[in-house]
């Protein structure tokens, strides 16, 4: 696993209206799915053996700075926010660096669909950051072995 996670994201600087009923839940749900994916990635970087230990933490520090800034634009628009749990059910055991690759996949994936959902609620001014957004946990999934996807965060419009 040589990929990293491309550049943090960055504050919103894009002009727009304040985000309506359905983008204001799904920045919550993408704020939940980064949240367990912080936890995640601390599995991931513990389980994922020297050779990519240094790419587990980068993408758990990407995932934090994420989650951070989701928060802040959910309270900036005067949104409730839930706090993080203190854990989480993991989909499956992992003990093993196959295991810790897997997750990984599965964080990115999972995200990516979170994304997807966001980029069909968002105002037209913050769908391209969006789709970035998806396109990013696309690219990551990938590095940590997942099967290319014509439609990623869309798992729906593949054909079986």
């Amino acid at each position: 696993m040589t990929t990293t996670p491309t550049s943090p994201p960055t504050g919103d600087s894009r002009p727009g209206p304040r985000p309506a009923p359905p983008e204001l839940a799904a920045l919550a749900d993408v704020l939940a799915g980064e949240q367990a994916a912080v936890y995640a990635y601390g599995v991931v970087g513990g389980q994922a053996g020297p050779e990519h230990r240094k790419a587990a933490m980068a993408g758990l520090s990407a995932h934090a700075l994420q989650r951070d800034l989701l928060a802040a634009r959910l309270s900036t628009a005067g949104a409730p926010q839930l706090a993080a749990p203190p854990g989480y059910t993991l989909p499956f055991g992992v003990s093993s660096v196959a295991d810790a690759r897997r997750l990984a996949v599965h964080v990115e994936l999972t995200l990516a669909a979170r994304y997807a959902d966001l980029v069909g609620a968002a105002v037209p001014a913050r769908r391209d950051e969006a789709a970035g957004w998806l396109a990013r946990c696309a690219v990551q999934a990938r590095g940590w072995g997942a099967t290319p996807q014509p439609f990623p965060g869309l798992p729906e419009r593949v054909s079986p």
